[in-house]
């Protein structure tokens, strides 16, 4: 399998395939991340047309991540909500971090959580994708925030240290790179 970063906002409604039927069995609504060891942990599922069911697939469970579509190992491995371990305590949906201010120490609007960069193999959250607003980013280009164990993302606003601040990757394209304006 080829390792590759992936955005979460990529995944969102692609297929979930199960590699004993071989069958489309529904498509990925939503993601669960790990907020204490910082991974995916699980994928949300709608399953049926009309009915819409929702299961979980633990990122365990997921055989690979190509373009375009999820396989997963056995169709067994879509389990109910009810059924889903863990407690509810130590994971958290994407929509509930998207969109998170991202703040200095000092109380400076460094950002918006905008996306979650993650390794398509194991799940490990790479990065967070910030914006500062549709014209700043294609004026200035956006900034990735490398996640180590240091940034909380269960509360209410990310806090990033003068040490982190200084390890934010910015202008990542943008109008002002593109003609060499810095």
């Amino acid at each position: 399998m080829v390792i590759v970063m992936l955005r979460i906002s990529e995944i969102i409604g692609y297929p979930v395939i199960c590699s004993d039927t071989g069958k489309k069995e529904g498509e990925v609504k939503d993601v669960l991340i790990d907020l204490n060891s910082k991974k995916l942990s699980a994928l949300i599922i709608d399953c049926g047309n009309i009915l819409h069911k929702i299961k979980i697939i633990q990122f365990n469970d997921i055989f690979c991540i190509e373009k375009k579509f999820i396989k997963a190992k056995y169709k067994k491995n879509l389990i109910s909500k009810k059924k889903f371990m863990g407690s509810r305590d130590f994971y958290k949906k994407v929509d509930e971090i998207i969109g998170k201010e991202v703040v200095s120490e000092k109380g400076a609007l460094i950002g918006f959580v905008q996306d979650i960069l993650f390794k398509n193999n194991d799940g490990m959250i790479l990065g967070l994708v910030l914006t500062n607003g549709f014209l700043d980013d294609i004026f200035s280009g956006i900034q990735i925030i490398p996640v180590d164990k240091s940034i909380d993302l269960s509360s209410s606003k990310i806090l990033l240290s003068e040490k982190m601040k200084n390890t934010i990757l910015n202008n990542i394209g943008g109008l002002k790179k593109f003609l060499e304006l810095e």
